[in-house]
């Protein structure tokens, strides 16, 4: 029997509101998983659309719970899905990924993949989550989207989409199935790893100007180090740092 709950719609505007509203519904438990073939309004951080080409974009959301995670670590969640997708690509390619803090895959500068974490909380306990996953897997054009492309146009072939979920899927059990705070020190470790830029001088910019920098990891709640020629380290929540590519 499969560790998830496996739902395949044809369509629809977005995986991951479409799992919201089974919750609202009282529809949803642990481990539900919605494959979309085609969906038609999809979101990533901040509210950017994600832009997928029918039957060529492998997208998809899970719904999790997490009784072992405080809200405190809730970046713990992306770190495994990070994980998860990088090794379940490197296992079937030999394509040396990278994740451009905070949840997007790079395939050198190119976006290969994005991932969309909405949480619910209770307390100081994350309530469950929606996980919402999409990887540019055979499209081969991105209107406007200099930076993006697809595992076809690196590798130039095509690759199986449910070979693919099969193999996310099963790093993504193995990764998620006991997540809890005592997994923190390892997952930051694994995570910095497969950094973007992470110890090269690069070139930001914050709501003081562009500057020069140094990425040194993260925090244990997700906040972006980077270091400036003068030794002074700032701390970036999401949406306040842009990267200069």
């Amino acid at each position: 029997m499969s560790y998830f709950n496996i739902i395949k719609l044809d369509a629809t505007p977005s995986s991951n509101d479409w799992l919201k509203a089974q919750m609202m519904k009282g529809s949803c438990a642990d481990r539900d998983l919605v494959w979309v073939k085609n969906q038609t309004h999809g979101r990533g951080q901040m509210n950017k659309k994600w832009e997928s080409e029918e039957g060529k974009s492998l997208t998809f959301s899970l719904f999790k719970v997490f009784p072992d995670l405080t809200a405190q670590n809730f970046f713990l969640i992306n770190c495994a899905v990070s994980l998860a997708i990088v090794s379940a690509v490197n296992e079937l390619t030999q394509l040396n990924l990278k994740v451009k803090w905070p949840n997007d895959i790079l395939s050198g500068r190119k976006k290969i993949a994005g991932i969309l974490i909405e949480n619910m909380l209770k307390g100081s306990r994350i309530k469950g989550s929606v996980i919402g996953v999409g990887i540019n897997v055979n499209q081969n054009s991105f209107h406007g989207l200099p930076f993006a492309s697809s595992l076809s146009l690196v590798l130039d072939k095509d690759m199986d989409m449910t070979k693919l979920l099969e193999v996310i899927l099963k790093h993504l059990q193995n990764g998620l199935d006991r997540l809890s705070d005592d997994d923190a020190f390892d997952l930051i470790r694994k995570y910095e790893d497969l950094l973007f830029r992470k110890d090269v001088l690069s070139t930001f910019k914050d709501n003081t100007g562009q500057f020069s920098g140094i990425i040194q990891g993260v925090t244990a709640g997700g906040l972006l180090k980077v270091a400036r020629p003068s030794g002074k380290l700032t701390h970036y929540s999401t949406g306040n740092l842009e990267f200069f590519l």
